[in-house]
């Protein structure tokens, strides 16, 4: 329980900075005058600038949250790796796309959708396999070390 809570609290803060790390980089990026969170089409819902941020900041917290706390089923050492990566995937990307969806990162129509869906899928394999070597890389070690 203990590790689960320090996951979720590790979570939310690094979802939180990140999501201020990429706002403030794509207000710089379109030479904004002024700092803004999200999209416009996220930012217009609301009558003043500092809900719009307090909602984001809630929103990059629970982005975080669901990534750290799905990253805890490649602890669940009595399943294959393959049914750890496709629950791992499921969780993430029924976590995350919603949240997106809210945070107006996409509007919400199929080909959008599908572009978000194609590009969620290409990052995940990415990293699955930077992780998947990072891992087979610490065997050799292991192995090597064992074998001496």
């Amino acid at each position: 329980m203990k590790k689960c809570f320090l996951y979720a609290v590790s979570g939310v803060s690094v979802g939180e900075l990140f999501g201020l790390i990429f706002s403030l980089f794509f207000s710089y990026l379109y030479n904004l005058k002024d700092y803004v969170p999200s999209a416009p089409t996220f930012t217009d819902h609301f009558s003043r600038p500092l809900n719009a941020v307090l909602v984001s900041v809630i929103l990059w917290g629970m982005m975080g949250l669901v990534f750290s706390l799905g990253a805890l089923i490649f602890n669940i050492e009595d399943w294959s790796i393959l049914k750890r990566t496709i629950v791992n995937f499921i969780i993430y990307y029924c976590g995350f796309t919603p949240l997106a969806i809210l945070a107006g990162w996409f509007p919400l129509n199929l080909i959008n959708w599908l572009v978000f869906t194609g590009i969620f899928v290409m990052i995940y394999l990415i990293m699955w396999f930077i992780n998947f070597y990072a891992v087979k890389q610490d065997l050799k070690k292991i192995n090597r070390k064992l074998r001496q």
